[in-house]
């Protein structure tokens, strides 16, 4: 956890003072349509999922004009009905702009586990995923956007007999933004 976020620093400095380029912070919030992935003796199953939303800010680092660096701080609610789980998450987004206003990004993701419905008992602390989505920005800095995550870590802490069970969350989100 403590390389993940030195790494993190190292990249946003680097990219702040290796492009001149542009700066820029923002905020975002939206809709996300999430579930979780039980696992239990090599079955999956996924129980009903949950509409909920996220809410957060970024930072965008112009690289080049085509490739932008965007680290995230967001705070997202996800799981299944009646098994919200409510994280900070950390996403370090590569951005590639396919023509201007129109992006694909790509990129991993941390989160911090803030609470969750039943209580965090049984839940590790931290999550893993890995995002894909792509942006399209308006006039006046506005963007929406799409990503889907794929949790990657098992959320689910060992306890004896379900030591056989992985607990994964997975979603995709909607959402808008604003770039000042």
């Amino acid at each position: 956890m403590k390389k993940t976020l030195i790494l993190l620093v190292a990249l946003v400095a680097y990219g702040t003072n290796a492009s001149a380029q542009s700066v820029t912070f923002g905020v975002k919030a939206g809709a996300n349509f999430s579930n979780l992935k039980v696992i239990f003796d090599g079955e999956g199953a996924s129980p009903d999922g949950a509409t909920s939303l996220y809410v957060g800010g970024l930072v965008d680092v112009g690289i080049t004009d085509k490739v932008h660096f965007q680290p995230e701080l967001l705070y997202s609610i996800e799981g299944a009905e009646d098994a919200e789980v409510s994280f900070v998450n950390v996403p370090l987004m590569l951005k590639y702009y396919l023509v201007e206003g129109f992006n694909i990004q790509a990129g991993p993701q941390i989160g911090i586990l803030a609470d969750a419905e039943d209580g965090t008992d049984g839940l590790k602390g931290t999550n893993f995923g890995l995002n894909f989505g792509a942006a399209f920005e308006v006039i006046g800095g506005f963007f929406a956007d799409a990503r889907y995550n794929l949790g990657v870590a098992n959320i689910a802490e060992e306890e004896p007999g379900f030591e056989d069970v992985k607990l994964r969350t997975k979603g995709f989100q909607l959402g808008i933004g604003y770039r000042f």
